[in-house]
């Protein structure tokens, strides 16, 4: 009976991470799959829409003032290009780390019974340390499963063409990055949202930039809806995107403690309520993006080697891949007042960027949120062109503590969207350059 230190459960963005950094702490480590490495992130979610997304933009930005680009598209053929050429370059990628860095993969589905023994293809694998890293799975009311109009984010790309118009039901970054990119396909969509608008949480003057995008497009938006039937919906396809649960299936027989929405409890070093049983990525509930379960895979890992390490989930940025792109940190503009805080507020036109008048993208802005005693960065909120590039430089400026005037005394490159940073930057004190200055 073959025995390892750390058995993973789930190739995912948590997953294979947290097996490669566990053999790279010198632990015999497996990693058990029971379908397709890279997890729904690699095969169905962040990097299949992020081609689409690809695609979507190079149609929306065909005209330039009067310069016309034609462009002719064959939806078999980027179905294609997306499976063949990108998803499975990158699955293959993903198999030959894992092998370069000597973890053993299993393919099959694994049961955990009992701490310290793992079930798969009917052999039991004996191990110190079990991770469980079995992600999430869509999550649809059982009375809408039997329309067959209704796909979800992972069986979208079971589509033989693509329909004259798409309902989307749940207007968060899924449903609105999805509208943006079959939109830009020419489908005609309608966005369902049960609360009060799109992109719930999200700063709303952010919200209102890409609202207007959507009606230019002729999305239509119904927010303040419930959807009891899917009769009242006339489109030729239903695109159910209200988010994911944790799948538990493979471990229910443990009674892992969970937390509500039924993901796993975990304490800052990803172990459960069981000793020497970890979780990581979505299956724990709490943030459903691949780079935070890349995160907590790699904090389980030190764990399990006997590191002394936690995770904080403290500023943590968020990219949204609609027409215009946003990316967020930190508290909003709303947040900020409804606490009390006194703050200074920096904002600046994409219009007013020499990149963007070079590029064609003009449509957006950035706003930085400031504590107007201390002058550290307390939010950042950009929509825009590279907006899911550009907020990283936010990241580091409120992980680290700076304040405006550490952020300034950076260069930043011209012409780029960057610039629009600092021209954020130079507002919050008082002293724009490329603005007009506010009378008082």
């Amino acid at each position: 009976m073959e025995t390892f230190d750390v058995i993973v459960v789930g190739g995912g963005p948590a997953g294979y991470p947290c097996a490669i950094r566990c053999s790279q702490y010198g632990l015999k480590v497996a990693l058990i799959e029971k379908k397709d490495l890279g997890g729904c992130c690699l095969n169905r979610g962040c990097i299949p829409t992020k081609t689409l997304f690809s695609f979507a933009k190079i149609l929306h930005s065909s005209i330039i003032d009067k310069i016309t680009a034609q462009f002719n598209f064959d939806w078999t053929n980027v179905s294609l290009h997306v499976k063949n050429n990108v998803v499975m370059k990158l699955r293959s990628g993903v198999g030959m780390l894992l092998k370069a860095n000597g973890v053993e993969y299993i393919q099959g589905n694994a049961e955990i019974k009992e701490p310290n023994s793992v079930i798969v293809n009917g052999n039991i694998l004996k191990t110190k340390n079990i991770v469980l890293a079995t992600g999430a799975r869509v999550n649809i009311p059982e009375k809408f499963l039997q329309d067959r109009r209704i796909l979800t984010s992972d069986t979208i790309w079971n589509l033989d063409q693509l329909p004259e118009s798409m309902a989307i039901i749940g207007a968060g970054p899924i449903g609105c990055e999805l509208a943006s990119i079959f939109s830009s396909f020419g489908v005609k969509i309608t966005i369902y949202e049960m609360l009060d608008q799109i992109l719930p949480g999200k700063d709303r003057e952010i919200v209102s930039l890409l609202t207007k995008s959507f009606v230019q497009k002729d999305i239509q938006i119904k927010t303040g809806v419930t959807i009891d039937s899917v009769d009242q919906i006339p489109h030729q396809i239903i695109l159910w995107a209200t988010g994911r649960k944790p799948d538990t299936s493979s471990f229910e027989g443990l009674n892992l403690k969970k937390i509500s929405g039924n993901g796993i409890d975990v304490d800052e070093k990803m172990e459960t309520s069981i000793p020497g049983i970890f979780a990581a990525g979505d299956v724990t509930g709490k943030w459903q993006l691949a780079y935070v379960a890349t995160k907590e895979g790699e904090t389980a890992a030190s764990a399990c080697a006997g590191k002394v390490r936690g995770i904080s989930y403290e500023n943590i940025p968020e990219t949204i891949f609609t027409i215009p792109e946003i990316g967020v940190i930190g508290i909003t503009q709303e947040q900020a007042l409804s606490s009390g805080r006194k703050i200074k507020i920096g904002k600046f036109p994409y219009m007013a960027l020499g990149k963007a008048y070079a590029s064609g993208s003009l449509n957006g802005f950035a706003k930085i949120i400031v504590d107007a005693e201390t002058e550290k960065i307390l939010g950042v909120h950009i929509a825009g062109e590279n907006a899911t590039e550009i907020i990283h430089t936010a990241s580091l400026a409120i992980s680290n503590g700076l304040t405006v005037k550490d952020m300034l005394k950076s260069y930043y490159c011209h012409p780029t969207f960057s610039e629009i940073l600092m021209e954020a930057l130079f507002v919050c004190e008082e002293k724009p350059l490329h603005i007009p200055p506010v009378r008082k």
